[in-house]
């Protein structure tokens, strides 16, 4: 029953991150859209929230980022003893090649029987481990040609 909620609130997540992912996917300027997402902080996100720039602070070391990687949204925090983070970030790095970077990243957590959702427009990966949630998200930038955006979740079990 705990880990059929769990798989529900994580769908709501993924539904969430992807709205605001192919939002601003959609936008013309990244800058703008970034600083909109920003503003629609509620006062509690807020003190939570990293400055921009800036790996999230809870988000696990050994996450790989791209050489080229820019983090637009960084944000970590704590409920109930469980730590979470989020992170938006572009590269310029081929869809492809970040596909299996994260899909060996993954594995090597112990995530075998991850969501994985990959083609030349998007890359979506989500699964457990036994202590983890991970969901990433991502595509082109329709703004920039040659540039992908990615967004990350991950929580404490």
């Amino acid at each position: 029953m705990r880990n059929t909620k769990w798989k529900a609130a994580n769908l709501l997540v993924l539904a969430a991150v992807l709205t605001l992912t192919l939002g601003a996917c959609s936008s013309k300027d990244s800058a703008n859209s970034a600083q909109e997402n920003q503003s629609n902080l509620t006062t509690a996100e807020a003190e939570g929230a990293d400055s921009s720039g800036q790996r999230p602070e809870h988000l696990p070391k050994d996450f790989p980022l791209p050489d080229d990687a820019v983090i637009t949204t960084s944000h970590s925090e704590q409920n109930d003893g469980k730590k979470s983070a989020l992170m938006i970030f572009t590269s310029q790095e081929k869809l492809d090649k970040l596909a299996e970077m994260y899909k060996d990243y993954f594995r090597e957590q112990g995530i075998d029987d991850a969501v994985e959702t990959i083609d030349e427009k998007n890359l979506i990966i989500q699964g457990d481990s036994a202590d983890e949630s991970w969901s990433l998200i991502g595509g082109a930038l329709s703004a920039q040609e040659g540039t992908n955006e990615l967004t990350l979740t991950w929580t404490e079990l």
